[in-house]
């Protein structure tokens, strides 16, 4: 008997099920190093990540993007293996490696299949204990970075980002990409990444994290086994804080861009740590203004305006003050309106509560896609290493459902007006400045860049 398949009509939702954050076990052990380990069945592979206290965040401000160089050739060699051998070596097994840093940690990732566990620990502990940090290796590293940062010149939204961190965070180490600088890039020496890794990334106070096809209590032994930090070996020094100055009214940045039919736009301001106590509501408010399809900022420039093809906002969780953006492409005609639209939506969403209709959609669908955000090794390990940076609660994720339905739209209207600051904020505008400047006439002082000399020479060496 063959059932009639009805076109016409979605299909009807199956039965919720339950969904619980995986399963960890966390140790400190003896000499400071903490392990988290979760298992995850299913398929024959594990994921090691040590994460070290040695993000961008502790970069010397006149050495931009140490940290990040640093973490990006800690692995082209030990003291055992140079690294074409490691390459091979991980070809053989089938594994892969990983190492860079973000603002907050530098961290090496190796994973490969189950059984070779104690290969993946044994490289871990190869390349955290007995990088080389070879002068070839620095040197080809440095001219990659040197090149991207030549592309990134020619990338209106890589200018656009570039331009809004350095009027937000000008003077500290928040203010350049996280590639890094041309000067910085061209002082920085082997003496310079030896210094970083030294005073950054002592096992006391580390992290390491396991995930995968593995028993957590038998990992967390060969982990202690394997990386036992040295003796007396002293934790890193704690983040510096960053205060950025704040911003004294609206603010407009015009970065020329001759010709251009689409301008990259961005608005921002200093937002708040990741630890921040209202971290959670904002993320929910964040959700409503700009975070999804059918937020408010999307819909205005998009569906009513057709401003553009997207427009999405965020809160950027760091160890100190990350930045609230928005973030969207717009046809140049329409700069000085779409920035007048959302700086109008900021100023709604500080002025009245959202709608309750609107609340429960937004909690529904955050509550409905969370499932999704940890299918792999990765999600988990993320989540882990969220986790030990912040120095969160290990139940956290256990109660995250939980505390999500339970916020309430006197969360989001106190959240607003205390960390959504529409009357002072960077605006950033790429495109051509003299179609733009005129648009923006009554929205606040006007700063325009002319494009500096061809970068054809960023990837020279001296």
């Amino acid at each position: 008997m063959m059932t009639e398949v009805i076109r016409t009509a979605p299909p009807p939702a199956g039965e919720l099920r339950p969904f619980r954050f995986p399963a960890f076990v966390k140790r400190s052990l003896p000499g400071g190093l903490t392990v988290y380990a979760a298992r995850m069945a299913g398929v024959p592979l594990f994921s090691l990540e040590l994460s070290a206290r040695a993000g961008a965040h502790r970069d010397p401000v006149e050495q931009a993007r140490l940290a990040t160089f640093t973490a990006s050739v800690i692995d082209e060699g030990t003291r055992r293996r140079d690294s074409m051998e490691i390459a091979a070596w991980l070809e053989r097994l089938g594994g892969y490696l990983v190492s860079a840093a973000d603002w907050d940690t530098g961290f090496v990732v190796v994973a490969m299949l189950a059984q070779h566990l104690d290969a993946g620990l044994g490289l871990l502990a190869e390349i955290a204990l007995t990088p080389t940090f070879p002068e070839k290796e620095i040197e080809r590293i440095r001219q990659q970075r040197l090149a991207e940062l030549m592309r990134r010149g020619y990338d209106p939204g890589a200018q656009a980002d570039d331009r809004l961190a350095e009027v937000i965070y000008g003077g500290t180490p928040y203010s350049a990409p996280l590639l890094g600088r041309v000067e910085s890039l061209r002082t920085l020496d082997r003496d310079a990444l030896l210094a970083f890794y030294d005073r950054h990334y002592s096992l006391a106070g580390a992290t390491v994290i396991a995930v995968g096809d593995l028993d957590p209590e038998d990992a967390v032994r060969r982990i202690e086994e394997s990386l036992a930090p040295r003796p007396g070996q002293e934790p890193a020094p704690a983040a510096p804080a960053i205060r950025p100055a704040p911003l004294a009214g609206i603010s407009i940045h015009i970065v020329d861009r001759p010709g251009s039919a689409q301008t990259e736009l961005r608005l921002g301001h200093a937002g708040v740590p990741r630890t921040h106590p209202e971290w959670f509501p904002l993320n929910v408010l964040n959700m409503v203004l700009g975070g999804k399809f059918t937020s408010r900022i999307n819909l205005n420039l998009r569906e009513r305006h057709s401003y553009t093809y997207g427009a999405n906002s965020r809160f950027s969780g760091r160890l100190g003050p990350g930045p609230f953006v928005v973030d969207t492409a717009v046809a140049t005609e329409s700069t000085g309106a779409a920035t007048r639209e959302v700086l109008g939506e900021l100023r709604r969403i500080r002025e009245e509560p959202v709608e309750i209709q609107e609340l429960e959609e937004t909690l529904s669908y955050m509550i409905g896609v969370y499932p999704y955000t940890l299918q792999s090794m990765g999600d988990v390990a993320k989540r882990l290493e969220i986790l030990s940076t912040y120095g969160l609660p290990d139940d956290y994720y256990d109660t995250y459902l939980e505390r999500l339905a339970a916020v309430t739209r006197e969360d989001l209207l106190k959240g607003a007006r205390e960390h959504l600051h529409p009357d002072r904020i960077a605006v950033v505008a790429v495109g051509p400045a003299d179609e733009l400047v005129p648009q923006f006439e009554g929205v606040g002082e006007v700063t325009v860049y002319r494009r500096e000399p061809e970068p054809a020479a960023v990837a020279s060496s001296d």
